[in-house]
């Protein structure tokens, strides 16, 4: 049995393998557990407070209803992994998957070895890389561009005027520290529904986990439906009172101008994408467990290909997928799937 990531859901499915007693390695291309974290922008902060970042089996330490920053959380993934002994075996990048001549699925790794395993969890990442969108070719050579990704702070950024495209808790993070340097312009998109911090004296997470917006559910969300901000994210007044200039949607590139849907231009000389992930799935070498357009094709989280699961997608079985807090649940799901299905197999072998 392997797991593929070492991040809170791939953590979170080893908990549960570990408590059914199965045989499992968990790997990751990085040197340390928690990396993916610690290489995002400097200031990032977690929006979710500390009582709903922990995983299966251990709280989070610290003040619960506070926002750990990144390098709290990737050292409590370390010390999680710690904690239940998990194997986890580092600094091993999977290049594709697919199933061998006897039905198993064969890993290759960078350095051309293989290994083989019956059941595989890809839990890789819910954001594993940035989007940046084709526009980018338009610009000119002379304009520096950065992602979510490569985005690390406003050193890197250098004179002129700079176009922050995306307009979500990154996208305004990084316009207002940049903007304490520079002159920003922040690209928005449609206007998010952002909902309050506290209600009633409790933290909108409990509220949101009383309701049952946490809950899993079987069906699929919504086309356009976005999961909502809270308001520990910037709002645009606090922008423009730190100095961001407020834009309509990009429209266009042309060199170092720029075009806003509503008409206006500027000129940049460097522009920040901050405008989501993406996955890339061609190195999921097995037909099955796609569609035509490469999406990956499951249901909660159980693959159209057996054997394979998936665990920290967005949505994978309501708004919680892809959040911290709905890192256990929906990888208690598919090892009680992965678990009964071997039951199955093991009784009709009988």
């Amino acid at each position: 049995m392997i797991v593929l990531g070492a991040g809170q859901s791939g953590l979170s499915a080893g908990y549960y393998l570990q408590k059914a007693g199965l045989d499992f390695i968990i790997l990751d291309r990085s040197r340390r557990i928690g990396d993916a974290w610690r290489f995002r922008y400097d200031s990032l902060t977690l929006f979710t407070p500390r009582a709903f970042n922990g995983l299966p089996g251990l709280a989070m330490p610290g003040d619960s209803e506070g926002r750990p920053d990144r390098l709290e959380f990737a050292d409590f993934l370390e010390d999680y992994a710690t904690h239940f002994a998990l194997p986890v075996q580092l600094g091993v990048r999977v290049d594709k998957i697919q199933r061998d001549s006897e039905g198993l699925f064969e890993l290759t790794l960078s350095n051309q070895s293989t290994m083989r395993a019956r059941s595989v969890i890809l839990a890789y990442g819910t954001f594993p890389a940035a989007s940046v969108p084709a526009m980018r070719k338009d610009f000119s050579p002379k304009v520096t561009q950065l992602n979510l990704m490569s985005y690390k702070n406003p050193t890197q950024v250098g004179e002129g005027p700079v176009l922050v495209v995306g307009d979500g808790a990154s996208g305004r993070d990084i316009a207002a520290e940049v903007a304490l340097r520079h002159t920003v312009y922040l690209a928005t998109g449609r206007k998010p529904f952002i909902l309050p911090a506290r209600w009633f004296g409790k933290s909108l997470w409990y509220w949101l986990t009383e309701w049952g917006f946490f809950k899993p559910r079987t069906h699929k969300r919504k086309f356009g439906l976005k999961q909502p901000l809270p308001s520990t994210v910037r709002s645009l007044s606090e922008l423009k009172s730190r100095g961001v200039h407020l834009r309509s949607r990009l429209v266009s590139a042309n060199g170092d101008l720029v075009t806003f849907q509503d008409g206006t231009t500027q000129s940049v000389r460097t522009v920040i994408w901050a405008v989501g992930y993406v996955m890339d799935t061609r190195w999921i070498d097995v037909p099955e467990a796609k569609d035509e357009k490469g999406y990956l094709l499951h249901e909660r989280g159980v693959s159209k290909a057996s054997g394979l699961y998936f665990a920290g997608r967005r949505w994978q079985s309501g708004m919680a997928s892809g959040l911290i807090v709905g890192a256990g649940p929906d990888a208690e799901y598919v090892v009680n799937d992965l678990i009964e299905d071997r039951m199955e197999c093991t009784s009709h072998a009988g």
